[in-house]
């Protein structure tokens, strides 16, 4: 049976307090009721836990990463976890929608940037305030939103018993400094670590991730490298972006040897699988040398099939 550690050691919760197994599945599976201990002993996860994960639908994105050449999450999950024994050690946790960017590819779901410019109000998504936080947790991701626009992230933080044995991660749009009191917190903790999310340099930034200043992400960068922080970035490709790929990576190189670059592929009009001419985006790419070059230039060549 194919497994994932996901179901025994880890848990996504979003705003109106929707708990996913992990941050690709495609539905929600249990509501979060305040108590992180009960939620990967909920019947829901009991049930995933004894299902084969290759014939489930909401698990089709790692399946096909794997079947064209890219390490998925199913297999680092099952690299970093056992499924021996059932305890929360990762959480991955967004508190609200909250966020000042309307980024392509995104939604109202992940920002209430988004819902106002889909609506013209800015409708606001939370979880229900944490229990207790339960010791057996190693790692906390921080989520959006954009984490850094609250203080849920530090309320929470400050829950935790053993901070010398947690992991602190934060998934940031990089256009908010870390305050004095954040920085004093997070000095209590194992480690700290910023997923920065850009998908272009400079002035493509800011027009594929709008409402987002240049000079303002390198002002978060220079300040996360001094503090020592790991800093990792994350990029997605699509048809707005893709031709800036080699000035991305020129961009990268030069401030962190952490990248990971994914491919959208929802919504599907923005995929880069519409290109009038796959080939051009595949001579691009394998002119450089970004990481999953080899999944993204299967994914062009399986739509040319």
């Amino acid at each position: 049976m194919t497994k994932c550690a996901a179901f025994w050691k880890h848990t996504n919760i979003r705003g109106d307090n929707r708990v996913f197994p992990c941050c690709r599945y495609k539905a929600p599976v249990t509501t979060f009721k305040g108590s992180l201990e009960d939620v990967l002993h909920s019947e829901e996860y009991v049930k995933l836990r004894n299902t084969d994960v290759s014939t489930l639908w909401e698990c089709s994105k790692c399946m096909y990463e794997e079947k064209n050449g890219k390490e998925s999450l199913r297999q680092r999950m099952n690299k970093e976890y056992d499924t021996d024994t059932v305890g929360l050690e990762y959480l991955e946790i967004g508190f609200d929608n909250i966020c000042n960017l309307t980024c392509d590819g995104c939604w109202s779901e992940f920002s209430s940037a988004w819902a106002k410019k889909e609506t013209g109000v800015a409708k606001y998504t939370s979880v229900d305030e944490i229990e207790t936080v339960p010791d057996t947790v190693k790692k906390v991701l921080f989520l959006g939103g954009e984490p850094l626009m609250t203080k849920r992230h530090q309320q929470f933080l400050e829950k935790i018993n053993n901070p010398k044995q947690v992991e602190v991660i934060y998934n940031t749009n990089g256009t908010f400094l870390l305050k004095d009191d954040v920085i004093e917190l997070l000095e209590k903790f194992k480690k700290v670590h910023f997923i920065l999310s850009i998908d272009a340099v400079g002035p493509l930034n800011e027009i594929v991730r709008s409402g987002s200043k240049w000079p303002d992400i390198l002002k978060f960068i220079e300040q996360i490298k001094k503090l020592g922080y790991g800093l990792e970035v994350n990029s997605v490709l699509h048809l707005n972006n893709w031709h800036g790929i080699a000035d991305l990576e020129k961009f990268v190189n030069s401030i962190t040897p952490i990248w990971t670059v994914n491919v959208l592929t929802y919504p599907k009009r923005l995929d880069i699988t519409n290109h009038t001419n796959k080939q051009e985006i595949i001579d691009l790419v394998k002119q450089t040398e970004i990481p999953n070059k080899e999944y993204v230039v299967n994914h062009l060549s399986q739509s040319n099939a």
